[in-house]
């Protein structure tokens, strides 16, 4: 007997417990698992990547500058080609890590300090120099202040030391730099050769004052030399202080006084206590006279056709009378005996143009040889121009009444009687526009119509 067994009836509780139970554990477990591990790999890409990130200057952007390990499939979001890293700024920088999505602040920041090579100094001892110029070729990004390190050096001492400048950029980064410094302590003044006493012609147009003249300083290659001559007068025969100051670098000086003899004729001596003396004297004498043949509107070209006219008209010549070491002595002497010859006439229109302030030089005859006479006569600056007039008396051939010589021009004293040859060059600059028809010497006038300037 064939025993036939139970047949099992599916259910659906018996499905949801045999099959589907099992499988919504296992998914669950997955999903589980997936979570955490997903969220175990975003917290560490987050820690990975770094919030702020200071770069240097001029640095490149690179991945590795945002995280301590670079995670699997990471780009850059935000285009940092675009990012001058030559400026001091900060950034939001966006950086794609496998799908999520990170952000960094970057920062270019300067951390460099400033370089530069120093400038050796070899210098007199002194004031310090500005610190600027003590080094070169500086270089930094941005804008770089120089200054002592330790406060301006005392420079007054010589010696060889270094001194020490700071460097600091906007952002405060500092170096120092040592510069050599060569201090020579100068206290010797420059020496003066070659300054003596020297004569020079009366009436000369200019003097050489440092012919032959040396300067030399021990430590300075061009030490300055002053020549200071404002006492002296070229056209008043006299002796005059002149001084000779030289200064080196550092303003240590030393002078010399030397004295010019302005005299008549190369040879000729004077003492200056003497010659201030006589000076006086002379214009006393001239000024008297002045006071009666002068008006008050009397024009400068009338007041000294009065004064040729007067001196024309009242010194008589006679050869070789005055003594010809002293102008200021030969116009007293011919003021009073009312006779010279040519240097006293010459002597008395001086004295009497000198008192009225009226420009005057003394003119002596350039002579061919040894045996010519000397003869001296005026040029006198009239209505701006400089002119010869000489009151000795001269005839020409169409009348036998004498003349002189008044506001002549070069061409005009060379034809007039005797010799009047003079070195051209030795004297200002004549006037070549003749004013004679203007001029009436027999009366001592000028025409009313006469071309003033």
């Amino acid at each position: 007997m064939t025993r036939v067994g139970k047949q099992s009836k599916f259910t659906l509780s018996k499905f949801l417990g045999v099959v589907f139970m099992p499988l919504l554990a296992g998914a669950l477990l997955g999903y589980t698992a997936a979570y955490f591990l997903y969220s175990g790999l975003i917290n560490n890409i987050e820690q990975e990547c770094l919030s702020q990130v200071d770069i240097e200057y001029g640095h490149p952007i690179t991945l590795d500058c945002f995280f301590t390990q670079i995670p699997p499939n990471t780009k850059f979001i935000t285009n940092v080609d675009m990012i001058d890293t030559g400026m001091l700024a900060s950034y939001d920088i966006a950086i794609d890590c496998g799908g999520h999505v990170v952000h960094s602040v970057l920062n270019v920041v300067d951390r460099t300090a400033p370089t530069a090579n120093p400038v050796p100094q070899h210098m007199y001892s002194g004031t310090a120099p500005e610190p600027k110029t003590l080094v070169k070729d500086v270089w930094d990004m941005t804008d770089v202040c120089c200054t002592y390190n330790d406060g301006e050096p005392d420079l007054t001492k010589g010696g060889k030391y270094d001194v020490k400048v700071r460097l600091t950029d906007t952002s405060g980064n500092y170096s120092i730099i040592d510069v050599p410094f060569t201090v020579i302590k100068d206290t010797t003044a420059p020496v003066i050769m070659g300054a003596c006493d020297f004569d020079v012609m009366i009436g000369s147009e200019s003097v050489d004052y440092i012919d032959d003249i040396i300067v030399t300083d021990d430590y300075c290659e061009n030490p300055i030399l002053v020549v200071d001559n404002s006492q002296v007068n070229l056209h008043v025969v006299g002796d005059y202080p002149v001084t000779y100051t030289a200064s080196d670098d550092v303003g240590n000086q030393s002078s010399v006084t030397i004295t010019l003899h302005v005299v008549i004729i190369d040879n000729a001596e004077m003492t200056s206590a003497e010659t201030q003396a006589y000076v006086e004297e002379a214009y006393a004498m001239a000024e008297e006279i002045l006071d009666d043949i002068l008006w008050y509107e009397d024009t400068e070209v009338e007041k000294a056709m009065k004064i040729f006219y007067w001196v024309h008209n009242n010194i008589s010549f006679m050869l070789s009378t005055p003594q010809y070491d002293n102008w200021a002595v030969a116009a007293i002497n011919t003021f009073t005996k009312r006779y010279s010859s040519c240097y006293g006439t010459w002597a008395c229109c001086k004295a009497m143009l000198d008192v009225a302030g009226i420009e005057n030089l003394c003119v002596v005859r350039e002579r061919s040889n040894s045996w010519d006479n000397w003869h001296y006569w005026c040029l006198v600056k009239l209505n701006g121009e400089w002119w010869h007039c000489d009151a000795q008396k001269y005839f020409n051939d169409y009348t036998p009444k004498a003349y002189f010589c008044f506001m002549m021009t070069d061409y005009e004293i060379i034809h007039a009687p005797t010799n009047h040859d003079f070195d051209e060059d030795a004297y200002p600059e004549r006037s070549t526009d003749s004013v004679q028809s203007y001029i009436n010497v027999y009366q001592g006038t000028i025409d009313s119509d006469f071309p003033y300037i």
